[in-house]
């Protein structure tokens, strides 16, 4: 019997919160969403959470656009930090910047006694995007811009929507639609779609170099080409 396809699970996240300071801020806006290699699935995890009586700062409310009054119905972090874990569930996490949201998600476990969240387990897209592109601005902003990917849905950075977006700009990071390379089987007339394909088609993007097939003549002179050849390994592979 075959063995499974074991599929590939990783969760892209973000945080939105009252403040910069990861051990006296509080967290208000988690997003995430589940990515099947490397493919959004369609589940995700959204919530808004009250900091108590912690002030949202107006610099963070520029930036965010969220406020105490409007978050004052909903539960702490702290109260929903059960559910949050389950959804991870020991899946390797994308982080634009780890260093900072990884540190107020554990300031908050701390707090409320739960087991920490090690680094080990993130990918931090802004210190790929460093080594990718050194010298530039690797902002999720320029970034998306410098990826052609749209950002008329980034009014405010909601933590949901700037997941959607990193998720487009981890896919690129990688190797984008080059990654990785598979043939298309047109033997039997049927045009299988890679995995590029598959992702492009997902983000509304459509594959920017086209698929050009071989024509009868371009066979035949490859088939003229091999018998000129010692040995050619194309006679080994149809065998």
């Amino acid at each position: 019997m075959a063995e499974a396809i074991q599929l590939k699970r990783k969760i892209v996240l973000d945080t939105e919160t009252t403040g910069l300071d990861p051990k006296e801020d509080r967290i208000i806006e988690v997003g995430c969403i589940e990515l099947i290699d490397d493919i959004p699935s369609g589940e995700k995890y959204h919530r808004y959470f009250n900091p108590g009586d912690k002030i949202i700062s107006e610099q963070s409310e520029k930036i965010h656009g969220l406020n105490n009054e409007f978050l004052k119905e909903f539960p702490s972090f702290e109260s929903q930090i059960t559910e949050f874990v389950s959804f991870l569930s020991g899946s390797e996490i994308l982080i634009h910047n780890v260093a900072f949201d990884l540190s107020i998600i554990n300031s908050h476990f701390a707090r409320g006694g739960y087991q920490l969240i090690d680094e080990s387990q993130c990918t931090c897209t802004l210190e790929l995007a460093k080594k990718k592109f050194p010298g530039s601005k690797v902002n999720l902003n320029a970034l998306c811009r410098r990826f052609n990917i749209s950002l008329e849905s980034r009014q405010t950075h909601g933590a949901l929507t700037d997941c959607f977006l990193l998720a487009q700009v981890y896919l690129e990071l990688i190797g984008g639609r080059q990654t990785p390379l598979e043939f298309l089987n047109t033997s039997m007339g049927t045009e299988i779609k890679s995995k590029d394909q598959e992702k492009a088609s997902f983000f509304n993007k459509k594959l920017e170099t086209p698929i050009i097939y071989p024509t009868n003549k371009d066979h035949k002179d490859h088939n003229y080409l091999i018998e000129k050849l010692k040995d050619p390994i194309w006679k080994k592979l149809k065998n």
